[in-house]
């Protein structure tokens, strides 16, 4: 028999590796006995039914350099091992192109829990991030990435190669926890070694060569407005593995004449092999967070006094110094850089709590006429402003300046208080004294229009998602002890009432939410999806109408029109209970009946969504402007594509043969193109089709009204998106910070 090189270096590891394991404080939780499936790259090509090849154009993500196809050059087995070699070729216009390759399981092996396990080496050379990580099976399961999940069992950077870093991201705004590795000696491009995660409901571990690095518990996922999944989202769901070598891009930086594109540049891998228990425990929660409270003196102060609260930051040429006097500050720059935040002072960790009205103030002066932008901030939460950026004139007098902030965002123990004095065309010296922020009083969210969820739904945890048990939101009643809970059956998350005995009545078992608030006249559509183990029913009970839906085997969509006959809150309720029948019921929704929801952003952000690629930057807010709401979209970079930056609205309904009018009015302060379109949802199978056919629209410093008529030509859609896009229309790429505002959007039907 032929023994690899491969197989040589791995002899005494294979052998090995569980003792070691298990002798060490970093002992796994699984044997031999416990592997379900390998792959030894031990053929002559590469086995199509394990592995996919991945297609993609450079700058596809982290404006890394290469292509990804399916190359034997770039993607082999050779020795028992896979090969993915990164290539440099020379184009007739003398530029150069760069290929590598990029392979993965998905839907062909896919796992939810285990110890996932490769063995390779890593190429060398300044440019090169070879990684071997896993994606979700479904990404829109819990939506687009960072939401979805994404674990990195194994990244090292090609010109650090003793270095390995392990990381999990998540989150929305994106949040990581990242490990990492150091050999004591060698690296990890001259040997093969070890590359593991143990992923686990509650606990994901990274190793390295049977060392636990770092152990992580205390990831999440939500949607913005939404809350969170209940936890272990996102790491609860399927996911597959991946092997690539990427060329370039924003961490591992570019190649430069050092770099080689030979043999050095190859990543081997001798074998994967992926573990699993028989089952696993899902029933854990998420480590107790401290809960957000808003600190504040005997004053109602929240501002914190003494020079430990504040901190003097400086950026891009700015230089300044701070002197701190109890509650006042003395800012004296020396140079004024080219940023306003060159020169930056700021307080950290603020709280604020969604449903309050605080009032922000302080004096200040200056040694001569000048200006600062004064603002509080999100750090964590892509740097959202809860008070705008304002520009602020100071005398050498002082004077009181006082802002009122209305917190609609969700509570925010990370908020920033910051002062920016940098790039203001002035080094004159700043005095701020009796800074102040205090709570001033409070409002209701849903009589504000404010608790609307960003699908449009008045019922929270609909989808039964959210909460200890997946129950947040719903007080449930259960006068016959019958079984209540939500399934979670490869993802199959649904409520479920299963009660026994002949004399069961349906109100035996209610679900109820309260304080549902709905206006005067105004159509809403209720909906849910359901179906039972045999004939059933269910009755629902909602501000005085009451429907019976005759349930069947068969998963069906149960609606409901209603007007409200006035203005009030109403209590949600659905009776569940039938003898000896098991009932489903999911994806509840309350919801006016229009073609698209909250075109005015009178109700915030609610029904609206901003999408943003990695490789573009932008944030998307709700502002006042002479005494009206309107979308603010922040457009710090484009990326390469149009739909890199996307404002969007789901679930609008398009019927085959209706004639649709569509209205929007738009600004900006830099003269661009923008685009929009009422298109089909394509998260599946990549069908885009626009209905509306693709609206190009040029947009100046003067508020316009677009309008467009068209007729829905497609068989009807329910799913249909409004997408406004402002990536590189055009494929104009723009890296300078501008401003778009967007108001007044309206989808009617009209006649024909």
């Amino acid at each position: 028999m032929k023994i690899s090189k491969c197989k040589v270096a791995l002899l005494f590891a294979a052998l090995s590796l569980f003792s070691t394991l298990y002798a060490q404080n970093n002992s796994s939780n699984y044997s031999e006995a416990d592997l379900v499936w390998q792959e030894d790259f031990n053929g002559k090509k590469i086995n199509l039914k394990d592995w996919n090849f991945e297609f993609h154009q450079p700058g596809w993500v982290n404006n890394e350099w290469q292509s990804y196809d399916d190359s034997s050059k770039n993607t082999y087995l050779k020795d028992g091992c896979l090969v993915i070699q990164p290539l440099k070729s020379k184009n007739k216009d003398g530029s150069y192109s760069y290929t590598s390759g990029r392979i993965n399981t998905q839907g062909k092996h896919t796992f939810t829990y285990g110890r996932f396990e490769a063995r390779l080496k890593v190429p060398k050379g300044q440019g090169y991030l070879p990684a071997f990580w896993m994606m979700p099976d479904d990404e829109s399961f819990y939506g687009q990435w960072p939401k979805c999940g994404e674990i990195d069992i194994m990244e090292v950077l090609g010109h650090e190669t003793d270095t390995l870093y392990g990381t999990l991201h998540f989150g929305e705004p994106h949040s990581s926890r990242q490990g990492s590795y150091t050999l004591e000696s060698g690296n990890f491009a001259d040997s093969f070694h070890d590359f593991a995660v143990e992923w686990e409901p509650g606990e994901i571990r990274f190793y390295c060569d049977g060392v636990n690095y770092k152990t992580v518990n205390d990831w999440y996922t939500r949607r913005p407005g939404f809350e969170e999944v209940t936890f272990p989202a996102p790491f609860d769901q399927p996911f597959y593995l991946i092997l690539n070598v990427a060329v370039g891009g924003d961490w591992p930086g570019n190649p430069d004449a050092s770099t080689s594109f030979g043999p050095e540049a190859q990543m081997l891998v001798d074998w994967v092999k992926v573990y699993q228990k028989k089952e696993y425990n899902e029933d854990v929660e998420k480590p107790v967070q401290a809960s957000v409270e808003e600190i504040v003196d005997s004053t109602g102060n929240m501002v914190r006094k003494g020079d430990s609260e504040w901190s003097l930051l400086t950026f891009q040429g700015g230089q300044a110094s701070l002197k701190v006097s109890d509650n006042s500050l003395d800012i004296i720059p020396t140079a004024d850089g080219s940023v306003s935040h060159a020169v930056q002072v700021v307080q950290e960790k603020i709280t604020l709590t969604k449903g309050n009205i605080y009032r922000y103030s302080f004096d200040a002066y200056a040694d001569e006429n000048r200006t600062m932008i004064a603002c509080i901030s999100a750090p964590n939460r892509g740097w959202i402003r809860y008070l705008q950026d304002t520009s602020v004139n100071l005398t050498n007098k002082s004077q009181h300046f006082s802002y009122e902030i209305t917190m609609t965002e969700a509570s925010d123990s990370d908020a920033r208080i910051e002062f920016n004095c940098g790039n203001q065309n002035s080094l004159a010296a700043l005095h701020i004294s009796n800074i102040r922020l205090e709570k001033i009083g409070s409002f209701d969210l849903a009589k504000a229009g404010l608790n609307l969820l960003p699908d449009g739904n008045l019922i929270g945890n609909g989808q039964f998602q959210e909460g200890k048990g997946r129950l947040a939101k719903w007080k449930i009643e259960n006068k016959i002890n019958a079984e209540v809970k939500v399934t979670n059956d490869k993802g199959r998350r649904e409520l479920m009432v299963a009660a026994s005995g002949k004399n069961v009545k349906s109100d035996d078992v209610k679900i109820q939410q309260e304080e549902i608030y709905l206006s005067q006249g105004k159509q809403y559509i209720i909906s849910f999806d359901a179906y039972s183990s045999k004939k059933g029913q269910i009755v629902l009970n909602f501000a005085g109408l009451t429907q019976i839906a005759s349930l069947t085997k068969n998963k069906q969509n149960y609606q409901f029109l209603y007007t409200a006959p006035k203005t009030d809150f109403y209590t949600f309720e659905l009776e569940l209970a039938n003898p000896d029948v098991s009932v489903f019921v999911d994806n509840i929704f309350v919801k006016e009946n229009s073609n698209l929801i909250n075109g005015s952003f009178n109700s915030g952000k609610a029904a609206w969504e901003l999408y943003a690629h990695q490789n573009a930057q932008s944030s998307f807010e709700i502002i006042e402007e002479d005494s009206n709401k309107v979308a603010l979209l922040t457009v710090n970079k484009t990326g390469d594509m149009d739909w890199m930056i996307q404002l969007k609205q789901n679930n609008i309904t398009l019927e085959k043969g209706k004639k649709y009018h569509v209205s929007l009015k738009v600004k900006s302060d830099l003269d661009r193109t923008i685009m929009w379109a009422l298109q089909r949802d394509g998260s599946k199978d990549d069908n885009w089709i626009p209905y509306s056919n693709t609206q190009k629209i040029k947009i100046s410093d003067q508020y316009k009204t677009f309008e467009h008529t068209f007729t829905m030509a497609s068989p009807s859609d329910d799913s249909v998106i409004f997408t406004i896009s402002v990536g590189a229309v055009d494929n104009k790429m723009i890296n300078s910070s501008h401003k778009i505002y967007i108001d007044d959007i309206v989808v009617e039907e009209v006649s024909n």
